[in-house]
């Protein structure tokens, strides 16, 4: 019954044998199997006509490489009666059960008649049994006997569509006049490279006329197999790099760059102007158009997943992906350059290998010497190991004792990077001479020293685990040891003790309390949670450590009541916040207590109500261990703090440091080696990798990982002015952190690691490079969008101002319009960055500056990681 062209059962004929298509077998169920369903109009029973099962061809179906993605569909039908129900089960998809629950349903047009595509109307219902997932739904056949009706599982965009789009601007944008004007468009076409199966894979440029030179782009080695002539370089202008359909079944992506290539071919759109005359853009609408054409989801023709595969793509094996990289470092560097692949191949193979026998070093160890290290904590960090693909870091021992555990201490050192992140900071005991060693794991120890576990997590937050050296009783020398001993002696510094980080001395419990230093927030810190309180309500409760330094003590005569309301709430927390803050001035000046901030490091005496005298912070501090709120020093005014300001001074020095305090500030002051170096100069300004999403709701941005908190603000800045000029994009859904960019796809074990957007940052340095996620099926959220500058309307009150603001309407169902918007935002945004807008939104949003909205991301940055920053758990592979 099956035929490589059509497929036809019981007088119905299923077309699949076009560019996209996706359809491999049909079977009739018997007229008395088929069970009635209730109409949902008539909310009466009702039994179909015909009903037919139907199953999907997986990614390469029938090759060697056929793997288990079968989410895609899109095939025709032509009935055999006119105006019969139909109902289609198609058994053998990959369980979406959470999309179609959401309201998700495919789409349907019919030629001819109703040429446009839309979402069926009747809502499918889907189940799994036996382990397999079945999506069911019914239609009408068309009243037209040689009609077809097309079902996809969304909005298709296929590789015969896009030629056919490229081939039109051709003929309205070439040939380019003999004496164009400077903001005239410049506009050039060429083949990059040829597929697998030797498709074309386009290259789009797209800019101005103004600062052209006569000078050509190289031909790069092995790339632009056709014999045409590249485009001219242009001075004074970087590159922004736009790429889609990695995943050839995430169509919304194609819709994206639609939107976003019509606005920049728009000669009298200002936006346009100014994006052409500021920019050069390379633009890739195709970068995997063998599974287009073949209807597969998301690999290639050979099954691999092409958005992991950037670190090291093959020329051979990967075409495509090998072209984008080369180009984006030609555009990056200026120049070609040899890519050493073979270095990016070894570290990782290198480090893949540290883990693994580090491992099992470990758990050899802990046999042998029977220790007391509880085997879920182990099961623990075996899967936080597992889960990993980071490179090692490698400490180096000066000692010869030490050395000999040079593997079990390669294993430590990999695990290092995600215990810092999840901020469990573990001690082991060093390895010592008996002539010097002291016993560190005593309770008499541990309680008398100033710094004590207590403490610590009074520092860094009541939700902080901090492991004891009986739980990770492991012979060998700790990388976390030095972590922990810094962080220790500058707190203690900052204290006025004597410890020291070899643990030569400590104080009694005499001497801690004769130092009368005393726990709290500084009045800079508090400002700062109180003016993110104004926006924020109730955040001040997810900062660490600030709960229990300021909120869990309720003010003295103070009955409880109830609060009914947000503003009542702020308004109490604020109350609660300048009671706190009076108490403590009050009591600090009274007793002439030394206070330590939690946050910032800082050390503080109250020498008077509401006046502090504050001392400076240690440097190389704040990187290793802060990770609390900040008042901000940016670009743009601070928000106004209409609440009582303390008047900080400097301390002045009593008398000249010791040489012991001088050794000490030049170990604490130590630069800590996990900041990110400053962006190099780069001829790429940015990087959009575009994409569609199944499971998590809107449209979001991921951006990368870093550990300075410019650099965050900077990833940070184009998403958040996305939702400024975009209804339907959602800040609060992206992700930037270090863990997105390292999780492996359960299903083939590969590393986001070798994503476009990780790579290029390893590549090039570069901050701006994002992956753009559209949900299929709809948001959470619509968000109201301040008014443009030259609209006219009165700009929101500054205490009314919300970010982002949820508008009372359902979320619609997403559509290529939909999409195509998100793409004209996204040139707006790119403008917002560089302050270029001619007509920019955000002096009539809450930020009213873009200083003011480097600020608000600086404190958003400090004050919510990594509690709200991390939204991964359970995300599906992009």
């Amino acid at each position: 019954m099956d035929n490589k062209s059509i497929i036809e059962c019981a007088g119905f004929y299923f077309i699949h044998n076009f560019d996209s298509g996706n359809l491999g077998h049909v079977e009739q169920v018997p007229t008395e199997l088929i069970e009635s369903s209730i109409n949902t109009k008539t909310n009466a029973p009702e039994t179909p006509d015909f009903e037919f099962n139907l199953w999907t061809r997986p990614d390469c179906a029938g090759t060697e490489f056929e793997n288990g993605n079968r989410t895609w569909f899109y095939f025709g039908i032509q009935a055999s009666e006119p105006g019969v129900v139909v109902r289609l089960n198609l058994i053998n998809l990959n369980k979406q059960g959470k999309m179609y629950n959401q309201g998700m349903a495919p789409v349907t047009r019919t030629l001819p008649g109703k040429p446009q595509w839309e979402r069926i109307r009747d809502r499918p219902v889907h189940s799994t049994d036996d382990n397999t997932f079945t999506l069911s739904f019914k239609y009408k056949t068309s009243e037209n006997p040689k009609a077809t009706t097309f079902f996809a599982f969304t909005y298709p965009y296929s590789f015969a569509e896009l030629q056919i789009a490229l081939n039109s601007i051709d003929l309205k944008m070439l040939p380019v006049s003999q004496a164009p004007s400077p903001d005239d468009i410049y506009y050039w076409r060429e083949c990059l490279i040829y597929s697998l199966e030797g498709r074309r894979v386009d290259l789009l440029t797209i800019t101005s006329h103004h600062g052209i030179t006569s000078e050509r782009e190289e031909r790069l080695k092995n790339l632009f197999p056709d014999n045409q002539d590249r485009p001219f370089k242009f001075q004074n202008k970087k590159v922004i790099f736009i790429s889609a359909r990695v995943h050839p079944g995430e169509t919304p992506s194609s819709f994206v760059f639609n939107g976003f290539l019509n606005l920049l071919l728009n000669r009298n759109d200002p936006i346009a102007i100014q994006l052409r005359k500021s920019y050069v853009f390379k633009m890739i609408p195709f970068l995997n158009p063998d599974g287009v054409a073949r209807g597969h989801y998301r690999t290639d023709t050979r099954g691999v997943n092409l958005n992991r595969v950037y670190l090291n793509p093959s020329l051979t094996l990967h075409p495509t992906v090998f072209a984008s990289r080369a180009l984006i470092r030609y555009y990056h560097f200026g120049c070609e350059k040899e890519d050493n692949f073979d270095d990016v191949k070894s570290v990782t193979s290198r480090s893949m290998q540290n883990i693994s026998e580090s491992a099992e070093l470990i758990e050899n160890v802990k046999k042998k010497k029977g220790s007391s290290y509880k085997s879920s904590e182990y099961v623990k960090k075996e899967r936080s190991l597992k889960s990993g693909n980071k490179s090692s870091t490698n400490i180096k021992i000066s000692t010869d004792t030490m050395s000999k555990d040079a593997n079990v201490s390669c294993g430590e050192a990999a695990n290092l990077a995600d215990q810092v992140y999840d901020l469990k900071l573990q001690e082991m005991p060093s390895q010592q001479s008996g002539a010097t060693s002291r016993d560190l794991n005593s309770n008499t120890e541990e309680s008398s020293c100033v710094l004590n576990d207590d403490l610590l997590r009074t520092c860094l937050g009541s939700t902080v685990h901090v492991s004891t050296s009986e739980e990770l009783n492991i012979a060998g020398s700790n990388p976390l040891k030095p972590l922990r001993d810094t962080l220790k002696n500058s707190i203690s510094l900052l204290m006025e003790s004597s410890s020291s980080v070899g643990g030569d001395s400590s104080l009694t419990g005499t001497e801690s309390r004769a130092c009368n230093v005393k726990m709290g927030w500084c009045e800079e810190c508090r400002r700062a949670v109180r003016r993110l309180e104004q926006t924020m309500p109730g955040i001040a409760t997810m900062v660490p450590g600030y709960s229990v330094a300021v909120l869990t003590q309720p003010s003295i005569g103070q009955s409880p009541h109830t609060i009914r309301s947000i503003n009542e709430y702020r308004e109490h927390q604020i109350h609660q916040f300048d009671v706190k803050g009076r108490k403590e001035s009050d009591q600090g000046a009274d007793d002439d207590s030394i206070y330590f901030c939690t946050n910032c490091f800082k050390r503080y005496v109250v020498t008077g109500p509401h006046e502090e005298v504050v001392s400076k912070q240690i440097p190389g501090v704040t990187s290793t261990a802060s990770i609390g709120v900040t008042t901000g020093n940016g670009d743009g005014p601070a928000p106004e703090d209409s609440y009582t300001q303390a008047s900080i001074k400097e301390e002045k020095p009593k008398s000249p440091p010791t040489v012991k305090q001088i050794k000490k500030k030049a170990i604490s002051a130590a630069p800590s080696n996990t900041r990110t170096p400053k962006e190099p100069e780069s001829g790429l300004f940015l990087y959009i990798d575009l994409h569609g999403h199944a499971s998590k709701k809107g449209i979001f941005m991921y951006g990368n990982h870093f550990d300075d908190v410019e650099s965050s603000v900077e990833c940070m800045l184009l998403p958040r002015i996305m939702s400024l000029n975009n209804l339907h994009f959602h800040f609060s859904s992206c992700n930037f952190t270090e863990r997105n960019m390292y999780l492996k796809d359960r299903r083939d074990g590969m590393s986001r690691e070798g994503s476009g957007r990780v790579a290029v940052l390893k590549a090039t340095g570069l901050v701006r490079s994002y992956t753009l996620e559209c949900n299929y099926n709809t948001g959470r959220l619509v968000n109201v969008l301040p008014p443009a500058l030259r609209e006219h309307t009165p700009p929101p009150a500054p205490h009314a101002a919300h970010a982002p603001h949820s508008h009372s309407s359902h979320p619609p169902k997403y559509t290529p319009h939909i999409f195509e918007e998100v793409g004209r935002s996204l040139g707006a945004s790119i403008l917002d960055v560089t302050g270029q807008h001619p007509n920019s939104r955000i002096p009539c949003s809450e930020h009213r500056t873009l200083g003011a909205l480097r600020d608000w991301l600086r404190a958003h940055s400090r004050t919510l990681r990594p509690q709200c920053l991390s939204s991964i758990n359970n995300e599906p592979a992009f």
